[in-house]
This record gives structure tokens, sequence and C-alpha cells, in this order.
């Protein structure tokens, strides 16, 4: 997995400690309801468009492809994937706020329909990894699987 970290004009391209040429077998998780696949982390550092963060803190956008794999519509919520860094959270992603191929807040796929975008979260400036998360949750509030992504970033 690459990482493109943005600075001073400038992008660097790092590879993750679990780079494999195959990316079939990495950066992927399935449920029963979906698979969600990171395609790109990115750290566009302290500005994302208009909007400035903290000087201890940085802009991160994994960018993700998400499938439905029922037979029914299913609804999802940027609130269903976390970060966690360094131990910190987790933390859910940052609401829409109009950056190019950011997911919506709220979305619905089709059976067997998959969308490409970025989930956008703000992180320590300092973090050296990243755990991306989702956690099943079932109608009656019961908790389910949790699936992690585990990234070095630093």
């Amino acid at each position: 997995m690459e990482i493109i970290q943005h600075e001073k004009e400038k992008q660097n391209v790092l590879l993750t400690g679990d780079y494999c040429p195959n990316q079939a077998l990495i950066n992927e998780f399935q449920t029963i309801f979906f698979t969600c696949k990171v395609t790109k982390i990115e750290l566009p550092g302290k500005e994302l468009k208009d909007f400035v963060v903290e000087e201890q803190a940085q802009f991160l956008m994994l960018h993700v492809r998400i499938k439905n794999i029922t037979n029914e519509i299913l609804n999802m919520y940027k609130d269903d994937f976390m970060i966690t860094f360094d131990e910190e959270g987790p933390f859910e992603a940052e609401d829409y706020f109009g950056v190019k191929n950011q997911l919506p807040d709220e979305y619905a796929l089709k059976p067997m329909e998959e969308i490409y975008g970025s989930l956008i979260f703000i992180i320590s400036s300092t973090a050296k990894k990243i755990i991306f998360s989702y956690t099943e949750y079932f109608d009656d509030e019961s908790e389910g699987k949790t699936y992690k992504l585990k990234y070095k970033i630093g």
C-alpha cells in the first residue's frame, strides 16, 4: 500500500510495512453485507480545501471501494467506519464538506452496487500507526464482529 504524503508543494510516496505486490491479499475485509477495500491512503497535511486543522493535527484521507454483496438495498453511513491512531480513539470520519470524491454522510447501495470515495479523518500530526475499523451493529442494537485494517504511517 502506498501512502501519499503532501508537504510544501510536493508529494512523498511512502510504502507501508505491509506492502505486498498482490493487492488481492491485503487492505480489504468482507462482512456479511459488503466488502470494503482501502485503495489509497493520503496525508494532505494541515489544509484540505478551505479547512485548516490545529498545529498538532493533520488530515487523513482513506480512499475506499465499498460493494454491497447482498440482494437488498444497503444503507451505509460515514459513521460506520472509525479510525484509531497510536491507541487514541476510535474517531468517526469527518462530516461531508465538499472534498472531491468524499463519501456523503449517508448513502444507499443497490444489490451488487459499489461506490468509490474517500473518508476523511483528523489525526495527530505525530501519529505512527492507524487502525481503520468497522463494527457490525444489528437492528436489535447488538454488536457483531469488528473488522480492522492496520497501517504504519510514520
